[in-house]
This record gives structure tokens, C-alpha cells and sequence, in this order.
């Protein structure tokens, strides 16, 4: 191919591929940050990362599972199982961190706040906070002074009406409560 058909050529394709309309890949992304996913989580817990193993990994992407011993329960359809076991993305120095996430880099020893749909998880998480139990502590506190501000155009956004604003309120809470009395 000779160097004049290819230049505009490269310039279609540019063109076509900057064009296309993104935004569903935006919302898809940051979906996870909006109040209904913690909401919706049907398990909410408090433990401590005993082991991670990694699955498999692409250029783009470590799929990566870990072992977490559960501390605390604050919303359960169930008991309260010594373990709980979760399926996320990583990265780390050779395959970096893509745009939009959700991407964790967990380690053994690391505390979790977990919002998911089961203690068995093979999806990713909803919502998923680490740290030490103060950093814990300080982002919980954020997401409840953030819910207990929200205008009702705030609330729509975040796809929850006034009662789920009352459940999550109390649900923070819980989880404060919790934070602040475990070692």
C-alpha cells in the first residue's frame, strides 16, 4: 500500500473510532459509584484479606480471587460464614490500571468493606472500600454525610428514592458502629 492511499485512510478510521459515542462505556464504568449499587448489594461485610490468588491475566487485565476472613456482618439474608471468597480485577507494574476501573489491588492483612450479592462471589463486587479500619472508618462517614446531603435531583441520579436513603443511612451507621469498636 502505497504512502498516499494510507494517510487518509488512517484518517477515517481515526475519525470513525473518536466519533463513536462513549458515553455508554462512561456509565458503564462509573456505575459502581452511584448510591443504588450499595444499596442493591444484598451482603454487606467488614473482614480482613487472608489470601490472593491470581487467575489469569491479559495485557489488560488481572482477574484475581481472594480469601477474606469476615470480622462483621451488617447486612446478611443469612448467617454469618467464617470466610467469604470474591472474584475483581487488578493490575499491577505490567498491566497498568485502565480508565473507569473498578480495579483493586488487594494483599493479605489488607481491611475490606464489601458490598456484594452473596459471601461466594464470582462477579466483582458492587462496591468494594480497603484500608486500615480508621481510612475504613473516614470513607463510610463520607458516603453517609454524602447520602444525607443529596438534593432529590441527587437522589434520582443515584437511582434511589427517600426509603432507601433511610436504609442506607442506617446501614452507615451500622457499619460506623462497627468500625469504631473493632480492633
Amino acid at each position: 500500500m502505497d504512502g498516499k492511499r494510507f494517510v487518509p485512510r488512517t484518517l477515517v478510521l481515526v475519525c470513525l473510532l473518536t466519533s463513536a459515542d462513549t458515553s455508554q462505556v462512561a456509565a458503564a464504568n462509573m456505575r459502581s459509584f452511584i448510591e443504588a449499587v450499595r444499596r442493591k448489594a444484598a451482603v454487606v461485610y467488614v473482614g480482613s484479606v487472608k489470601e490472593v490468588q491470581q487467575l489469569t491475566r491479559t495485557k489488560f487485565d488481572i482477574k484475581a480471587r481472594a480469601v477474606v476472613n469476615v470480622l462483621g456482618v451488617v447486612r446478611s439474608p443469612g448467617t454469618k460464614p467464617r470466610e467469604a471468597t470474591l472474584e475483581y480485577s487488578s493490575y499491577d507494574e505490567k498491566t497498568p490500571m485502565l480508565e473507569g476501573g473498578p480495579q483493586y489491588q488487594l494483599w493479605p492483612g489488607v481491611k475490606v468493606v464489601i458490598f456484594a450479592n452473596s459471601f461466594a462471589s464470582t462477579i466483582p463486587p458492587g462496591y468494594l472500600l480497603q484500608g486500615s479500619r480508621e481510612e475504613l472508618l473516614q470513607r463510610v462517614v463520607a458516603l453517609r454525610d454524602a447520602l444525607s446531603q443529596m438534593s432529590p435531583d441527587q437522589l434520582k441520579v443515584h437511582e434511589i428514592n427517600e426509603e432507601d436513603r433511610r436504609i442506607q443511612l442506617e446501614l452507615y451507621e451500622k457499619l460506623c458502629a462497627y468500625l469504631r469498636t473493632s480492633k
